[in-house]
């Protein structure tokens, strides 16, 4: 028995298997680059500096679709988790930016994104924003820090409306994450508002002991002239 079609079999396997590499590395190259710009904007704009970090957003959205067309001929790659992180990181780019600029999120359709990476990448906002937070009461911007919160709660709401399975959609662990953010970053405003509170009514008490001292010095100051008239006069 002679196998005459074996070695084009192989040969064709192996052409496939060696292009699949080739493309897995260069999908592997842009995804580390997408991620690494998507921080370098977050950064940015936790330093408000919203133009360059828009700049680098820019530069993720032709990367992502460069990544999306490299892959969407092999479906395990264009599903595999490296690809995944690096579409959640330009959706918690994207959404952070449009959130500081107060403008409309990004539609998952307009940027061409899959509906899990998007929801996923939505979760990870929160910890920006809760970062944002921190960052107001530490100058002493309550209501700031507030805004923050509110967008925290927002976001933790909408995403409670999903209950899939796992193997679905990985967001039950998310979801618990953001609740736990939630919930630290309340606490921490609680506490700063209730600081804030005792340092304005030292603050008012204290100028009302100025306002005392001030009352009882000029009041001394005058028993001190008429004393000293009377001398003059006797």
């Amino acid at each position: 028995m002679v196998m005459n079609n074996l070695d084009d079999i192989i040969d064709k396997i192996d052409k496939h298997i060696t292009e699949k590499d080739q493309i897995r590395e260069q999908a592997l190259k842009t995804s580390r680059e997408i991620i690494i710009s998507c921080r370098k904007a977050i950064q940015l704009l936790h330093k408000n500096s919203q133009k360059e970090a828009k700049s680098h957003i820019s530069k993720s959205s032709k990367k992502i679709k460069t990544l999306y067309e490299q892959t969407k001929n092999y479906p395990d790659l264009f599903h595999s988790g490296f690809i995944e992180n690096a579409a959640q990181e330009y959706v918690e780019a994207y959404c952070f930016y449009n959130i500081l600029k107060g403008e409309d999120l990004p539609d998952p359709d307009e940027i061409q994104i899959t509906y899990s990476s998007y929801l996923l990448g939505l979760c990870d906002v929160v910890g920006e924003l809760r970062r944002g937070a921190l960052d107001s009461i530490l100058k002493g911007k309550s209501t700031t820090a507030n805004d923050y919160l509110l967008y925290m709660d927002e976001i933790y709401d909408s995403i409670m409306n999903f209950d899939y399975p796992s193997g679905l959609i990985p967001i039950k662990r998310k979801q618990d994450m953001v609740r736990g953010l939630i919930e630290k970053t309340r606490g921490e405003l609680a506490v700063a508002n209730c600081q804030q509170r005792i340092n304005d009514k030292a603050h008012e008490f204290r100028g009302l002991l100025d306002q005392v001292n001030y009352q009882n010095s000029t009041k001394k100051k005058k028993k001190d002239d008429v004393d000293i008239d009377v001398d003059k006069v006797w």
